[in-house]
C-alpha cells in the first residue's frame, strides 16, 4: 500500500503518540510502514535539527524557514522517495504544513513563497492524508513546561495561537487532504479510533 500520511499540530498535541499507535496497528495486520520525523531522520537533517532547536542559536525567521526546507529536501530524497517506490505506508511527524503554519502564520512570512518552496523541495510529493491534532495553545504550553524547552517550543502562547489559526486555515484550504482532529476533550484511544476511521474511509477498505 503506497501512502504518505503526515501528522501535524502545535507542540504537545500528541502527534508522535498517535503516529506510533497507527504504525503499530498497521504492523499488526502486516501492512509495512515507516515512521519519520521532521526535521531529522537523515544525517544532514539531524544536523539541521540540532541547529534549529538549540536555544543558544539566534536564527532569523528567513534562515529558519530555509533550514526547515533544506532538512525536508534531504528527507524526501533519502527516505520518502525510496519508500514510496517500495509501496510502503509512510508516516511523517510534521511535513509541508508545519512550515506554512509555523513560519507562514507564526512568523508572518510570505505564505505564497513558502508554498512554492515546499513544492520545490518535496518534488511536489504531497501527503495523501494529513491529520491535524487540535489542542488549546495554553494546554500545549502547560504540557511543555514539564520538559526543558527547545528553541521552537519557547516561543510562547501567542505564537502558538497564531500557528493554531494557521492550521485551521490550511485545513479549510485543503479539505480533502487535511482532517482536523479535535483533541481538546478526548482521550488517546478515542483520538486513535477517529484516526483509524478516517484512514479506512480514505483507503476504501475496512481493514483496521
Amino acid at each position: 500500500m503506497k501512502l504518505l500520511i503526515s501528522f501535524e499540530g502545535i507542540d504537545g498535541s500528541g502527534k508522535s503518540t498517535q503516529m506510533k499507535l497507527l504504525s503499530e496497528k498497521l504492523k499488526n495486520i502486516n501492512i509495512d510502514n515507516i515512521v519519520l520525523r521532521e526535521p531529522g531522520d537523515t544525517g544532514i537533517s539531524n544536523d539541521i535539527r540540532k541547529i534549529l532547536l538549540d536555544k543558544n542559536n539566534k536564527i532569523e525567521p528567513e534562515s529558519e524557514t530555509l533550514l526547515f526546507l533544506s532538512s525536508r529536501s534531504q528527507l524526501v530524497k533519502e527516505k520518502i522517495i525510496p519508500n514510496y517506490k517500495k509501496e510502503k505506508v509512510i508516516l511523517c511527524d510534521r511535513y509541508i504544513d508545519s512550515t506554512l503554519a509555523y513560519q507562514g502564520y507564526g512568523r508572518q512570512l510570505n505564505k505564497k513563497l513558502i508554498k512554492q518552496l515546499n513544492i520545490f523541495v518535496t518534488r511536489n510529493i504531497i501527503p495523501d492524508i494529513t491529520f491535524i491534532l487540535d489542542i488549546d495553545p495554553k494546554v500545549s504550553m502547560n504540557r511543555l513546561k514539564i520538559k526543558n524547552l527547545d528553541r521552537m517550543e519557547s516561543l510562547g502562547v501567542k505564537f502558538l495561537e497564531n500557528v493554531s489559526k494557521g492550521y485551521h486555515q490550511i485545513a479549510l484550504d485543503n479539505p480533502k487532504r487535511c482532517k482536523i482532529i479535535d483533541c481538546r476533550t478526548k482521550d488517546i484511544i478515542s483520538i486513535h479510533n477517529e484516526i483509524i476511521h478516517i484512514f479506512n474511509i480514505h483507503t476504501g477498505k475496512d481493514i483496521l
